[in-house]
């Protein structure tokens, strides 16, 4: 299958899960970063999206290993209480692995991710998947899962890994704005920003480009001063390459792995300052 005839399963759709005959981004991401959540036709389109993007599975198992570490940090800062947006396919190894007796809300808008999720985490009362589209954040903040399990006279730790990707960026600084109207004093954005450095991209990035379009993921990269300026009035406390928070070598992202287009991931932290009368 090219991946100009791949057609995707990415609609709303109850069974969506059990449907082993299209590839579904959620489980395309679970396979890449090493789950079993996923159906040979998912790995196929993956080994596909790979042919044209080599470097992705490095990328986004840096991403996933991230959002480890960053969950393990702020719990030792003593978040007690988390928000995830744009979750994706959940597993064992997420947030709540390494937040342990904390509150937490995934939200995804592939019905594929919340359908599994709310499976995996019906006998957790302190964990709810909920579908939530970034671009209708209001709609996810007064969920009755959120409004249950995210008490708002503490701070919130809220995860937006990946929404710079497949948000325009009218709908990130209005999700930015809404989150930091609603998230007290002290609440932290925790995310990877997911950027290029240079402006004419090479044909294989459009063909990969083309082929998230037909997922509807238009995928659209920024630098990292846009990345940050999208997000005010958070400001931003840590903002460093992703290698170096995870306290990898220099040289474990080669220039093969930049695709020639500069890719680079970075670690980013924002804050809600307290407001000082």
């Amino acid at each position: 299958m090219s991946h100009s005839d791949a057609t995707f399963d990415n609609q709303p759709n109850t069974s969506a899960f059990l449907d082993t005959t299209l590839p579904n981004l959620a489980r395309i991401f679970d396979y890449l970063v090493g789950g079993t959540a996923n159906f040979e036709v998912d790995r196929q389109a993956a080994e596909q999206m790979l042919n044209m993007l080599p470097s992705l599975r490095k990328w986004i198992r840096l991403r996933r290993a991230f959002i480890q570490e960053a969950a393990q940090l702020l719990h030792r800062e003593g978040f007690t209480q988390f928000l995830d947006l744009a979750s994706g396919m959940p597993s064992d190894d997420h947030l709540h692995a390494f937040a342990p007796n904390c509150r937490i809300v995934y939200s995804d808008i592939n019905p594929v991710a919340v359908s599994y999720g709310r499976s995996l985490f019906s006998d957790r009362d302190n964990i709810a998947y909920i579908r939530g589209n970034g671009q209708e954040p209001e709609s996810i903040l007064m969920s009755p899962e959120v409004l249950k399990l995210i008490h708002l006279d503490e701070p919130v730790a809220i995860g937006l890994n990946g929404l710079q990707l497949f948000l325009g960026e009218p709908h990130v600084k209005h999700l930015a704005r809404t989150l930091f109207e609603w998230a007290p004093n002290g609440s932290k954005l925790f995310l990877v920003f997911q950027t290029h450095g240079i402006l004419e991209m090479p044909q294989t990035y459009y063909e990969f480009l083309a082929m998230c379009r037909e997922a509807h993921l238009p995928i659209q990269l920024h630098t990292l001063e846009a990345c940050v300026e999208m997000l005010r009035p958070w400001h931003p406390s840590l903002v460093e390459p992703i290698t170096q928070f995870l306290g990898l070598p220099d040289d474990f992202i080669t220039p093969a792995d930049r695709e020639g287009i500069g890719m680079a991931f970075y670690a980013a932290f924002l804050l809600k300052q307290d407001i000082i009368h």
